[in-house]
């Protein structure tokens, strides 16, 4: 089983931070990024059109720069696709850990693998990330299959 949870640290300027665990075939990892609410409302609705019509992709992506640009690491990201037009998406994971000043890139925790999910665990996802936005639930779920 490949799972991922996403929980939510709302802030009164209309930004949060998403905070991702991910597990897939005995690998696990840990992520998180900000976003304006609106970016995760606007990829909820690309993800349940996505569903509903099995056509296009969207993608929620934070990531990190060094101060001079330099760099780019991708913190937090989701980028969602159609695998099978019977109704099977994919949902491919990055996270990473926020990796210390200075660093050297093999201190940089990462993981990423794809979800292969069916449509109501979608549409049960976006449902999730939506209420998340609202305050009203603790976690939103995303359980793939084999």
């Amino acid at each position: 089983m490949s799972q991922l949870s996403i929980t939510i640290d709302l802030d009164d300027d209309g930004s949060a931070g998403l905070s991702g665990r991910f597990a897939s075939q005995g690998f696990s990892g840990f992520g998180e990024g900000w976003f304006n609410l609106s970016e995760i409302r606007e990829f909820c609705n690309g993800f349940e059109k996505l569903a509903s019509t099995l056509e296009g992709e969207t993608e929620l992506i934070a990531g990190q720069s060094k101060v001079d640009g330099t760099d780019y690491l991708e913190r937090f990201g989701l980028r969602c696709y159609v695998v099978a037009k019977t109704g099977i998406l994919g949902v491919h994971v990055t996270l990473s850990e926020y990796p210390y000043t200075d660093c050297r890139p093999q201190e940089i925790s990462m993981v990423s693998g794809e979800l292969k999910v069916e449509i109501q665990s979608a549409i049960n996802f976006i449902q999730g990330l939506r209420s998340l936005c609202s305050g009203s639930v603790a976690e939103a779920i995303l359980v793939g299959r084999q």
